[in-house]
């Protein structure tokens, strides 16, 4: 078995068929708390979400933003509130530059490495700030964008209607937070019993990086993304699978090292060039032409699978680690694709996670269930 960095789907069995059915169950029960123990709430939101015109999100994917957002506020409420008010631009100027001068990615990926350890030297809480907008100004600071834009829904929400007091709507987030990480770090614990280390040890190395928000990120935002994969694979189900061209992004991790990989460059990301027979994207490739699907490796901007770019009546499959994953999700709706994800099962790439790097794997049982057929080979 590959060296287990932060977590492994597979804990200590051969696969990861046990982790779904664990997360499957755990899934089913939580969401339906949520939903019954906060249906005020819930109700509420989503009944403010229809009266400002903005689509009608369904109830599960509701609970979950709810449980995320309350996730997010505890385990990184006071790192935003001690974030500088200058820095906020200066993360978005480089973050931009990354995406429309690449050539200035080297150079924007050490600076911003440097801002945050600056930001962290001289950072002091703030006091008489909206804790949701703090949380959603660190956000915009970290590139999470499209997190940013659901809980600033959640902001509003409090900010224009009666239902809660925001100090009210904080304690009852916070506490489901609390609760959430008993019950998770008792189902889900057993997949993630590397993650404490890793942020103790090895992730500081990366304090002068640009990597290390992801790489030191809280246990229990692993645990939900593990939720958020499985909640929105249900919500988008149906249109998913209602779509005639199916897509499955795979990450360059999962390809044959670099010195031996030929696959070739597409505006979409590379496309496998079947170099390597024992690379899992060579094989998930081979399936899909037996299959009906395409395989890319993941492209810089999900943005060329907008319809009208190409690519029409497309359902995609994404394939990432879990704190990734589900944020993915949410990046394809927002571009009317409907998505699903499947996790890897362990991290490796050597861009984030190891110095020297390792082949990353995914389970082909599930995936070949989320495309909703069965491989021929």
């Amino acid at each position: 078995m590959c060296e287990i960095l932060t977590y492994s789907l597979r804990s200590s069995n051969k696969n990861s068929n046990e982790y779904y059915d664990t997360i499957s169950r755990f899934v089913d029960s939580w969401i339906e708390n949520i939903m019954l123990q906060y249906s005020g709430i819930i109700t509420g939101f989503c009944e403010y979400l229809r009266s400002t015109g903005e689509f009608d999100r369904s109830i599960k994917e509701v609970s979950f933003e709810f449980l995320a957002l309350g996730v997010f506020l505890r385990e990184y409420g006071d790192t935003a509130r001690r974030l500088p008010a200058w820095s906020n631009p200066i993360f978005q100027l480089l973050i931009s530059l990354r995406k429309t001068a690449p050539i200035t990615e080297t150079f924007s990926k050490l600076l911003t490495g440097w801002v945050w350890s600056l930001v962290r030297i001289v950072s002091r809480k703030k006091a008489g700030l909206n804790e949701i907008q703090s949380l959603i100004n660190w956000l915009l600071s970290c590139g999470e964008n499209t997190k940013a834009m659901r809980f600033s829904r959640w902001n509003d929400f409090i900010s224009n209607t009666n239902i809660l007091s925001l100090e009210s709507f904080l304690k009852i987030v916070v506490s489901l937070a609390d609760d959430f990480y008993q019950a998770s770090s008792n189902a889900l614990g057993k997949y993630t019993k590397n993650v404490e280390y890793y942020c103790s040890s090895i992730a500081l190395e990366h304090r002068w990086k640009y990597d290390f928000p992801l790489v030191s990120k809280a246990l229990l935002e692993y645990h939900l993304g593990m939720v958020g994969t499985e909640v929105l694979n249900k919500v988008y189900r149906q249109r998913f699978l209602s779509t005639k061209r199916k897509i499955v992004i795979v990450p360059p991790c999962m390809s044959a090292p670099e010195i031996r990989c030929k696959a070739i460059q597409t505006p979409y990301g590379a496309s496998c060039n079947f170099c390597t027979p024992s690379c899992r994207v060579n094989q998930i490739t081979k399936m899909g032409e037996k299959n009906e699907f395409e395989v890319f490796i993941t492209p810089d901007d999900l943005k060329v699978f907008t319809p009208g770019g190409g690519f029409e009546n497309i359902g995609v499959i994404g394939i990432s680690c879990v704190l990734t994953n589900w944020n993915g999700g949410w990046e394809t709706e927002s571009m009317d694709i409907p998505a699903q994800g499947v996790l890897l099962d362990y991290v490796g790439c050597k861009y984030h996670w190891d110095r020297e790097g390792f082949p990353t794997d995914v389970n082909i049982i599930k995936l070949q269930d989320v495309l909703g057929r069965k491989s021929n080979s």
